[in-house]
């Protein structure tokens, strides 16, 4: 995945389907898993490994101790995010769980990056998997299934099957949950083990409502092409690290403390589909449009970041050649 080309429009997302009812009701008294295939698996090693992703990342990689976690994202210059992923600092490697299928691009980016620095990278897309399990009771799932409770902000690693699962506290949902890294080839095996601890099966459609519902941004669905602030992702920027790959303009953001633009949850009259989408008023852009979702309860739904003199106003959402595809406003 490289970054949006255009810094007003978002990706092209999964067509707003409809959660699987029972899926659904899983996750609201109990817990869902499900397989998480835009996740993809990096590894760096060698002496330098740490102070190397200090400077590519916003997270303060040097301040986690080992089995420490952290979500981080990989800043372009001029400080907007390109790719989101998760930090597990381990004895011997840093492992990133890299989102929305962009461990591509930050392999590339690492990879240009270095230049005397004694690091090396590992492609784990094929080797390792990644499931979610979400809902109330899902740490008590996951405890059920793999023998450990993954702590926040922390990791556990445990022997099963074929080698060592990883778990990691994730609130990817309302309710919050735990994501699950193992072997692709021990994938049979994670999945019976979670189905006999209890977990319902759930589906993509599941996971994109309650995000939303919830308004957790990621990087990249409504992240690309604005900065942190705007989209309420400069929970995952460190105020007080280093030098890193975009902190001159986060610090200038910081001190001035100008942010004009805000994630916001949009209710929409009409289901969008899959597309770039923008929002505009009065014929001029004010917005743009992420994740959508057809949500259960609050019907059409989506996360876009919005100028915040339009928030009161009625809102035309369009496509990427300008037409009109049905109207929002912020709820």
């Amino acid at each position: 995945m490289a970054p949006s080309p255009d810094p007003g429009l978002a990706p092209a997302g999964p067509p707003d389907a409809a959660p699987d009812p029972a899926a659904w009701t899983a996750l609201q008294g109990a817990a869902v898993a499900l397989s998480l295939p835009s996740v993809g698996g990096v590894r760096l090693t060698g002496p330098d490994r740490v102070a190397f992703l200090q400077g590519n990342v916003s997270a303060d990689v040097a301040a986690l101790g080992e089995g420490d976690a952290a979500t981080t994202l990989f800043l372009d210059p001029k400080g907007r995010p390109e790719a989101q992923a998760s930090v597990h600092r381990r004895r011997d490697d840093l492992h990133l769980a890299v989102e929305d299928d962009a461990a591509g691009f930050v392999l590339d980016r690492l990879h240009r990056q270095r230049i005397f620095d004694d690091v090396a990278f590992d492609d784990l897309r094929t080797v390792l998997r990644t499931w979610t399990v979400q809902g109330p009771t899902a740490a008590d799932v996951v405890a059920e299934a793999f023998g450990a409770h993954a702590p926040e902000g922390g990791t556990a690693q445990v022997p099963f099957a074929s080698a060592d699962v990883l778990l990691v506290a994730h609130a990817r949902t309302a309710p919050g949950g735990v994501d699950v890294h193992a072997l692709a080839r021990d994938a049979d095996a994670v999945e019976a083990a979670l189905r006999a601890a209890g977990a319902a099966w759930g589906d993509a459609a599941t996971l994109e409502a309650s995000r939303i519902e919830a308004r957790r941004a990621r990087a990249g669905r409504e992240g690309l092409g604005v900065l942190p602030h705007e989209a309420d992702l400069d929970r995952y920027v460190s105020t007080t690290k280093g030098c890193y790959v975009g902190q001159e303009t986060i610090a200038r953001l910081d001190a001035r403390a100008n942010v004009r633009r805000h994630l916001v949850r949009l209710r929409l009259d009409a289901p969008v589909g899959a597309g770039p989408l923008t929002l505009a008023l009065d014929g001029k852009r004010v917005g743009v449009v992420g994740g959508r979702a057809q949500h259960p309860d609050l019907g059409p739904v989506a996360l876009a970041v919005l100028k915040d003199d339009a928030r009161d106003a009625p809102l035309e959402v369009r496509d990427g050649d300008g037409a009109v595809r049905t109207g929002a406003r912020v709820g």
